[in-house]
């Protein structure tokens, strides 16, 4: 017999990255039921188009006094009737979700909400990297995995030739959120990195969002403009799929500890990313087989000649 299965999960983006090895695992395992992916409107495309779920529905996060939406809520939880429900998100509001609307029924609960049966109560939970925390919490629910995320289907029967520069060319991820600005390596150090790459004939792609164009073309503007091989600015030119795909052909990636490097360090590319003391990266540092980490106590302390040696090491 088929069951409903929900995952809750809402964001950030780097968050959701590093789920998708847990997602791809609650798949594996619930291959024949029917599963849904509870989540914000930023990631309903992203999850829509994977492979683990058969539907993703928009979670409003309605405010206390917004009664139409918990009234939406209810009829959701209640029109599905999940047998089993993944709380990758763990957080104050899953767990209001929890005690709200399932607390009383007989339904399997993977998450850290007290009277929950497969509760994952270890108090150094807040200690341990993303993957491993939710390795931890599936185990108690009898699913074991050891993969990391694997998000390259992305860009599975697609091409946008478009974007793929003529010369050699790597990946730069200069940006942070709007609120972690103390997660960049300063501009003039990736336009000094850009006029290396220049020099040995390697271009340099910058990627981000819309928002990340002005940054971007700060970026560029200080650029030797006798640089023989100008760097591109690809802010708000790509999709998730395009960052995937554009990852197939760089030789290696370089960027600060944000969403789109957690997204690129899947691939198997090649991925440095720079940490400062604006996060620990033994709590929540990208994941893949290839991806190198250089942390130091203030990001600006990590020089040219480090990033540059880091390189050459690959």
């Amino acid at each position: 017999m088929i069951k409903n299965i929900l995952i809750i999960k809402h964001g950030a983006f780097g968050d959701v990255i590093l789920a998708g090895a847990a997602m791809e695992a609650i798949r594996r395992n619930h291959k024949n039921d029917y599963i849904i992916c509870l989540t914000t409107n930023s990631f309903k495309n992203l999850l829509e188009g994977s492979p683990w779920f058969d539907k993703v529905v928009v979670d409003s996060k309605p405010k206390w006094n917004n009664i139409k939406g918990w009234r939406n809520l209810l009829f959701f939880f209640h029109k599905y009737k999940f047998k089993k429900v993944y709380d990758l998100q763990t957080s104050y509001r899953s767990n209001f979700y929890f005690f709200i609307f399932f607390f009383l029924k007989n339904i399997d609960w993977s998450g850290i909400a007290y009277g929950s049966n497969y509760r994952h109560h270890n108090p150094k939970r807040r200690l341990m990297h993303t993957l491993d925390r939710q390795k931890a919490q599936l185990k108690i629910a009898n699913i074991k995995y050891n993969n990391h995320p694997n998000w390259r289907w992305l860009a599975n029967n697609y091409k946008n030739n478009s974007i793929i520069p003529n010369n050699k060319f790597i990946i730069l991820v200069t940006g942070a959120a709007k609120h972690r600005l103390n997660k960049k390596w300063p501009q003039y150090r990736y336009a000094s990195l850009i006029e290396h790459f220049s020099k040995i004939d390697i271009q340099c792609v910058l990627i981000g969002g819309e928002d990340e164009f002005n940054n971007i073309k700060n970026i560029i503007s200080l650029v030797d403009k006798k640089t023989k091989i100008q760097p591109l600015n690809y802010a708000g030119r790509t999709e998730y799929k395009d960052i995937i795909y554009l990852s197939f052909y760089a030789k290696y990636a370089i960027g600060n500890d944000t969403g789109p490097m957690h997204l690129i360090a899947t691939s198997g590319l090649p991925t440095i990313v720079l940490f400062g003391s604006a996060s620990d990266p033994a709590l929540c540092a990208p994941k893949g087989k290839n991806v190198i980490i250089i942390n130091k106590g203030s990001i600006s302390d990590i020089s040219l000649k480090l990033v540059l040696n880091t390189v050459k090491n690959i």
